[in-house]
């Protein structure tokens, strides 16, 4: 089935430009005061059209604007007119218009020349992220990396367009075109997010009360009534009453604004509504609220959409892998094949997500044996057999001329189902519409992990039409209106964000459809997976991630308390490390290098740590020769001019105290928070006890377990701060061990 029959898209050539603001200002002011005030709509045309000329009440002011067009010779010239002049000559003339108002020739009046370059990276791109995803089905690493790599320079060839275009130095260069590129895919990303948060969780951009009646007549002007009568005669919804559609806009509102003589009015115009149009308003757009007042109706559409269909009765399809089911001789694998070949792409990724225990490992188009390509190939008919069934039903409530509201402030919205996003993407989660199918319960199951493939696979679906009006606005040419889309890359069975931005982990059980053969782990942020903590440290903290998320999987209860003894006893172990073995294992490692090295002088430079060791400790623990050698780093606690005067009064060695602190006058140094010991030295005697008496014990602590704080954080458990006053080791005895056992 290709995309344009899909019930979620219309065909390519009815996704027309409709930017006209005036006529739908005029359209849904009328609309509104015919609610209001009981008169004809027709009555109120004519008043809102009178009273925005000139002499009326409220006259329309076209916004002056000044902007910069290309004449013939390519030429830019200053212009000044309107913004409604402006937007009429560009729909005019059938310009690109983009988020910025920037606009762009439309391709049949001039073509550019990098349209094709892209094309081509795309493509290729698309090849080798497939045969990426089979070697690495395959288990071959070797040319799975090989891919990996191809499809990742197809991807910085494209990226390195934008680039050249914010260059002033290469031929490419194009002033606005990166702002262009960039506002088109917050948009992208803004539709999806918003287009997440009203599906999945009824969750509206509603963060003031005129947005909320702007929302109100817009939908209500924009709906096909007879569509939506048909859809809910044909599967048994019901409309709204008036305070279910209140209890709906107040769901969203109580986010941003709680008044009681807003919401009255809001309530007023409600009560003015047939019960079709609360309908509209309500289930538009809405699954959420469809399942709030419609719970069976949805229960039945997300059962069927899915639930795996096993061609042979009474077999359990598990086996289809041993090949433990018995060998049919009455089939045609080949149409079968045929069938996978020619059916929607989207509707076999579905299809394999409802049949893990036979997919999991392979890749969807992959050829394994015949009972396999059996199951995914009937359970892949069933899903598109199920969206046709349910054609009427998602033609009704989501394939409409109304999007989210509120778009241009989205960034500013309070989420319930996108969990993170970025420029061009965003992170979502369908674990409560589980645990509504599940009456309660999460689960990681078959079943469960289905209906989140489901909830998932809507979600992709109705954003297309969305995006595909939001394309067409932009004036892009009908052969490309689904060009910009939100395909879904990775399925999180477990996705857990932290209190730093864009840093999270997760456990990957699907990408792009393929069912992982074992769980993935995705770790995501600099302080997640590349802290300047020892490499043994990130190993243990990367195992203490994955142990949460499977413990998370396994549906069992996850102990904080384990967690955080062992967090305490690896502080403990830091302690013992430095104060008592003398070890460097959990300091970080740098270098001193010679004195041409550095920009700065050498007594500004890093190189004076050399000089400062062979003038001072050198002289007792031995020198080391010219730059470069390798160094350890020590933090040490001082701070003040104080806090070294009071050190070096307290040292034992008086003669060592007079050369740091006339090194110190010299150098002109009155503070010290970092001291870079030659590695050589540590090796051969250990840390110099006088620079141990100052180590900032804790500072090196926090910075070596700050990644399991922020883990903890993840968890809810929240100790740490600025003053790092409060360690787990504060609170926590290290483990008893265990003592050794004599032998027999």
């Amino acid at each position: 089935m290709s995309a344009i029959q899909s019930p979620f898209v219309l065909p390519a050539s009815e996704y027309k430009r409709d930017i006209d603001v005036f006529r739908h200002y005029v359209d849904q002011a009328s609309a509104f005061l015919a609610l209001r005030t009981g008169r004809s709509q027709e009555y109120c045309r004519e008043y809102v059209k009178k009273n925005l000329k000139a002499d009326g009440r409220f006259p329309f002011k076209d916004p002056a604007i000044q902007y910069l067009r290309r004449n013939e010779n390519g030429d830019r010239e200053k212009v000044e007119g309107t913004l409604g002049g402006y937007l009429a000559e560009s729909v005019k003339e059938h310009q690109l218009i983009a988020p910025t108002l920037t606009t762009y020739y439309h391709p049949k009046v001039k073509k550019s020349l990098l349209a094709g370059f892209i094309d081509n990276r795309v493509s290729r791109r698309k090849v080798a992220k497939g045969e990426m995803f089979k070697a690495k089905m395959d288990g071959n690493e070797v040319l799975r990396i090989l891919k990996d790599n191809e499809q990742t320079n197809m991807k910085l060839t494209s990226n390195a367009c934008s680039g050249a275009h914010v260059s002033a130095s290469t031929p490419l260069y194009n002033k606005t075109a990166h702002s262009t590129l960039t506002s088109n895919c917050r948009c992208t990303a803004g539709y999806g997010s918003a287009n997440n948060e009203k599906l999945l969780n009824g969750n509206r951009h509603y963060w003031s009360p005129d947005i909320v009646k702007n929302n109100i007549i817009a939908i209500i002007q924009n709906t096909d009534y007879l569509a939506i009568d048909a859809a809910m005669t044909e599967f048994g919804i019901r409309h709204p009453s008036v305070e279910e559609t209140m209890e709906c806009i107040r769901y969203s509102t109580q986010l941003y604004f709680r008044d009681k003589a807003q919401h009255e009015q809001i309530e007023a115009l409600i009560k003015k509504l047939s019960a079709i149009q609360r309908s509209a308003f309500v289930y538009t757009g809405d699954l959420y609220h469809l399942m709030r007042f419609n719970d069976q109706v949805v229960r039945d559409f997300i059962t069927d959409l899915s639930s795996p269909t096993i061609p042979v009765e009474g077999v359990d399809f598990e086996h289809v892998r041993t090949c433990l089911w018995p060998r049919r001789t009455d089939v045609d694998f080949d149409a079968h094949r045929k069938t996978l070949k020619s059916a929607n792409e989207d509707h076999v990724a579905l299809a394999a997500q409802l049949v893990p225990s036979a997919m999991r490992g392979l890749k969807v188009s992959d050829t394994v044996n015949g009972e396999v390509e059996l199951l995914l190939a009937s359970t892949t008919e069933h899903v598109g057999s199920t969206v046709e069934r349910y054609r009427n039903f998602i033609r009704a409530f989501f394939v409409t001329k109304n999007v989210p509201a509120s778009l241009a402030v989205f960034p500013e919205s309070i989420r319930r189902s996108a969990l993170m996003g970025d420029t061009d993407s965003t992170i979502f989660t369908v674990q409560d519409w589980v645990t509504w199918y599940n009456r309660g319960k999460l689960g990681y199951d078959d079943r469960s992990s289905g209906v989140a493939a489901t909830m998932i696979f809507l979600s992709a679906q109705t954003v297309t039409h969305i995006l595909a009006r939001m394309s067409a606005n932009f004036g892009i040419e009908e052969s490309r209106v689904f060009q910009v889309a939100m395909k879904n890359e990775f399925k999180f069975d477990v996705f857990v964000p932290t209190q730093v931005a864009k840093h999270y982990y997760a456990s990957i059980g699907c990408q792009e459809g393929n069912l992982l053969a074992a769980q993935d782990t995705e770790i995501k942020g600099v302080h997640l997976k590349s802290s300047n903590a020892p490499r043994a440290v990130m190993a243990q903290a990367k195992a203490m991630m994955v142990r949460i998320m499977e413990t998370i999987m396994a549906e069992k209860q996850i102990s904080a308390l384990s967690i955080i003894q062992e967090i305490a006893d690896l502080e403990h172990e830091i302690r013992s490390s430095i104060l008592e073995r003398s070890s460097y294992e959990y300091f970080r490692i740098g270098q001193i290098k010679t004195a041409e090295s550095y920009t700065l002088p050498p007594e500004k430079s890093n190189f004076a740590y050399y000089t400062l060791w062979n003038e001072t400790f050198g002289t007792k623990y031995g020198m080391v020769p010219e730059p470069p050698y390798s160094s350890v780093k020590i933090s040490v606690d001082l701070k003040s001019p104080a806090k070294i005067k009071a050190w070096l009064s307290a040292m034992e060695d008086r003669d060592l105290a007079e050369k740091l602190a006339s090194w110190m006058l010299r150098a002109g140094k009155k503070q010290i928070t970092t001291f870079h010991v030659p590695e050589q030295i540590i090796q051969s005697v250990g840390i110099p006890k006088e620079i141990l008496s100052q180590v900032a014990l804790r500072k090196i602590i926090t910075d070596t377990t700050s990644v399991f704080y922020l883990i903890c954080e993840s968890l809810g458990i929240y100790l740490q701060n600025k003053q790092m006053t409060r360690l787990f080791s504060d609170l926590y005895a290290p483990t008893p061990k265990e003592p050794l056992k004599e032998a027999a």
